[in-house]
C-alpha cells in the first residue's frame, strides 16, 4: 500500500513539475513577442526607407507591406534573432502611400491603420511636402500640449518630415531617457511611426558623456537610437558623422548641423575657420541644385530670450562664421532651439556682428512682415536668385517644443520680425513648388506667427504667336483654387486663349502682392478663305473654333475635308486649324 502511494505520488510530481515548465518556456516565449520600442521611419527617399524599433528579447521579425491597407505582402525579414531591429524597405515606387505591419515570430504584432508612410517625391519634384519642426522638447505638459496642438492643427494632412531641434532629452543622455522622454511621447500620435525622422543634437543630448564632448561617439544613446545619411546616400555631399548630414527631399535641400560637440579634428564648428564641419557645409551647399535649402541645428545665432547672442561667446563665433556661409550660399531658412522663446527674423544678409551694428536698410531686404495674411506690410518675401538685392535668409529660433521661460536680456532681438516668450510651440513648414509657408502653433493649437516666401516670380513673359493660335497662360506661384485674379476676369491658375491682336495680359494673387504679365505679340492673320476651297484637303487631326476661341468642331483622326466639314455650326466666321504631315495649318474661315 505505501508503494503504491509512493508511485502516485511521484507521477503527480513529475506532471506537476512538466507542467510548471511548460508554463514557463510558454511565459518566456510570449515575452519575446514585444515591441518596447515602437516602429520609426529613417532614411526616407523615393524608393526605399528604412523602419527601426526595439524588442525585449532577441527574435526575428518581418514587415508587410500594402498600398490599399488590405492585401499585405511580406517584404523583409531579419537574417536572425535581435533586439534592435532595422529593416530597409526597397524597390517602393516614389509618392507612394504603404501601409506596414510588424511580425514577431510567427505572429503580428502592430499593423493598424496607422501605420503607414509615404515615400518622398523624386528629387526635383514640385509637389509639396510637410515639415514639423520642434526644440527642447523635454517630457511633461508643454511638450503633449505642443505635439497634440501641431497633430490638431494638420488633421489629417501627411507630415513628410519630424525635425527636431536639438535637445530633444533632459534627464541625462541615457538610452532610458531617450525613452521617457522622447519615443514614448511622440509614439502617443503618429508622427515617428508615419514621419521620417531626421534629429540633430543638442548639449543635452551630450549629458552623460565624458568632456570633451565627441561627435559620433559609439556608446552615445543620441548615435545608437538614430540611422542617418551619413553616406551621402539621400542626395547631397557625404559627411562620415551622423552628428552633422544632408539629404534631398522633393525640390528641398535640408543640411542638419552639430552646434556643440567636437570633431574628428577635435575642433568644434565655431573654433576656427578651418574646421572639417564647416568645410563640409560649404562643399555641401555649394554642390547642390535644389531649389530650396535650410539648415537647421541648436544653437542660434540671433537670440535674446534665455541666451544673449551678444554675450555668449560660442554663439558670437558661430554667427560670424556660419551667416557668411549662409549668404554666400543662398541657404532660405535656418531653424534653430536652445533658448526657450520664440524669435523669428524677416529674410537677413550682411548681419554678421552684434545687435548694436544691425542696420534695417542695409540687413533687411524686405519691408514686410511676411505674414500674407492681408494685414498692414504684410506682402510674401519674394527671392530672387538673379537680383542679389532680393535675397536673404530668414532665421527661426524655436527652443520650446517642451521647455519655456521667460526672456531674460534686452528683447527683442533687432533683427526679429515676431518675438514670442513663456509659451511652448513648434513649426509647420510647408514647400510646394516655389513657395514656403511657415507657421508657429503655440500649445493651445493659436497660429501665433507666419510667414511665406515665394522665388522667381512677378514674372514679365514675352511670346510672339500666330494669329488664332492658342496659347495657355499660368500663374508662377502655388495658391488655392479660385485665388488667382486675371485681367480677363478669370480665377484659376491658368487659362487658354487665342488673341486676335497684341495684347498684354495680367495676374495678381488675392492679396495683390505678386503680378505675372504676359506680353503677347501676334503676328498679323492670314486672309479669310471660303471653306469649300478647302474641299478635298487632306488632314491628320482638325479642329474648327469661333473667333472667341471656343471649339466647334474636333476630329482626331485623319481623313479629308469634305462638303459636310461644316454641318451644325451657325454661319459665321471660324478658325480652322488643321495638321498634317508634322505641319500645322491655322486659316480663318467664312461659313
Amino acid at each position: 500500500m505505501n508503494l503504491r502511494k509512493s508511485i502516485i505520488s511521484a507521477y503527480y510530481s513529475s506532471i506537476g513539475f512538466i507542467s510548471l515548465f511548460l508554463i514557463l518556456c510558454t511565459s518566456t516565449f510570449s515575452s519575446a513577442q514585444k515591441i518596447i520600442r515602437y516602429p520609426y521611419i529613417q532614411l526616407a527617399q523615393s524608393t526605399s526607407v528604412l523602419i527601426r524599433y526595439r524588442t525585449d528579447q532577441a527574435i526575428t521579425s518581418e514587415i508587410s507591406l500594402s498600398t490599399d491597407g488590405k492585401s499585405f505582402s511580406p517584404s523583409i525579414k531579419s537574417t536572425s534573432a535581435q533586439t534592435e531591429h532595422s529593416l530597409p524597405l526597397n524597390s517602393l515606387l516614389p509618392s507612394t502611400k504603404y501601409y506596414y505591419r510588424v511580425h514577431l515570430g510567427d505572429k503580428e504584432i502592430v499593423g493598424d491603420s496607422s501605420y503607414f508612410f509615404k515615400t518622398a517625391p523624386s528629387i526635383g519634384s514640385k509637389e509639396k511636402i510637410s515639415i514639423f519642426s520642434v526644440g527642447d522638447m523635454a517630457a511633461g505638459d508643454t511638450q503633449k500640449k505642443v505635439y497634440n496642438a501641431y497633430l490638431n492643427y494638420q488633421k489629417n494632412n501627411y507630415t513628410n518630415i519630424f525635425l527636431s531641434l536639438g535637445d530633444n532629452v533632459y534627464c541625462g543622455g541615457s538610452d532610458a531617457c531617450w525613452q521617457d522622454e522622447f519615443f514614448n511621447p511622440y509614439h502617443t500620435g503618429r508622427l515617428l511611426r508615419q514621419s521620417a525622422l531626421y534629429p540633430s543634437v543638442g548639449n543635452h543630448d551630450y549629458d552623460n558623456q565624458p568632456f570633451p564632448y565627441q561627435q559620433d561617439e559609439p556608446n552615445m544613446a543620441y548615435f545608437q537610437n538614430f540611422t542617418l545619411p551619413s553616406k551621402g546616400e539621400l542626395g547631397g555631399v557625404p559627411s562620415t558623422s551622423e552628428a552633422y548630414y544632408s539629404f534631398d527631399y522633393g525640390n528641398a535641400h535640408f543640411v542638419c548641423l552639430d552646434s556643440y560637440a567636437w570633431g574628428k579634428d577635435n575642433f568644434r564648428i565655431f573654433d576656427q575657420v578651418n574646421n572639417i564641419q564647416l568645410n563640409w557645409l560649404k562643399e555641401d551647399l555649394k554642390a547642390t541644385k535644389q531649389d530650396w535649402k535650410v539648415v537647421y541645428f541648436h544653437y542660434p545665432v540671433y537670440t535674446k530670450g534665455t541666451y544673449d547672442s551678444d554675450v555668449n561667446g560660442e554663439i558670437i563665433k558661430l554667427r560670424d562664421y556660419l551667416t557668411r556661409v549662409f549668404d554666400e550660399y543662398g541657404v532660405d531658412l535656418v531653424m534653430s532651439g536652445h533658448s526657450h522663446v520664440y524669435e523669428r527674423s524677416r529674410p537677413l544678409k550682411g548681419q554678421y556682428g552684434l545687435s548694436s551694428e544691425f542696420s534695417p536698410e542695409k540687413n533687411w531686404p524686405f519691408n514686410s512682415s511676411g505674414r500674407y495674411d492681408g494685414t498692414d506690410k504684410s506682402c510674401a518675401y519674394v527671392i530672387n536668385n538673379s537680383d542679389p538685392s532680393k535675397k536673404g535668409t530668414t532665421y527661426v529660433v524655436n527652443g520650446c517644443g517642451g521647455q519655456t521661460a521667460a526672456h531674460r536680456f534686452n528683447w527683442p532681438h533687432p533683427v526679429m520680425e515676431f518675438s514670442l516668450d513663456k509659451r511652448g510651440g513648434s513649426m509647420a513648414v510647408d514647400i510646394e513648388n516655389n513657395r514656403l509657408d511657415a507657421k508657429f502653433i503655440d500649445e493651445d493649437g493659436a497660429v501665433i506667427d507666419q510667414f511665406t516666401i515665394f522665388k522667381e516670380v512677378n514674372k514679365v513673359i514675352k511670346q510672339t504667336i500666330n494669329a488664332y493660335d492658342a496659347i495657355e497662360l499660368k500663374a508662377s506661384w502655388p495658391a488655392p483654387a479660385n485665388s488667382y485674379i486675371w485681367s480677363t476676369g478669370d480665377k484659376s491658375e491658368k487659362i487658354n486663349l487665342r488673341p486676335l491682336k497684341s495684347s498684354t495680359y495680367t495676374v495678381t494673387d488675392s492679396q495683390k502682392c505678386l503680378q505675372d504679365q504676359y506680353e503677347i505679340t501676334v503676328n498679323p492673320p492670314l486672309g479669310t478663305t471660303n471653306w469649300e476651297e478647302l474641299i478635298s484637303q487632306p488632314f491628320d487631326s482638325l479642329q474648327i473654333f469661333d473667333l472667341l476661341g471656343r471649339p466647334w468642331k474636333s476630329i482626331q483622326k485623319e481623313g479629308v475635308v469634305d462638303q459636310h466639314i461644316m454641318d451644325g455650326i451657325p454661319s459665321g466666321q471660324y478658325i480652322l486649324e488643321y495638321h498634317y504631315q508634322g505641319k500645322r495649318f491655322t486659316l480663318k474661315l467664312t461659313h
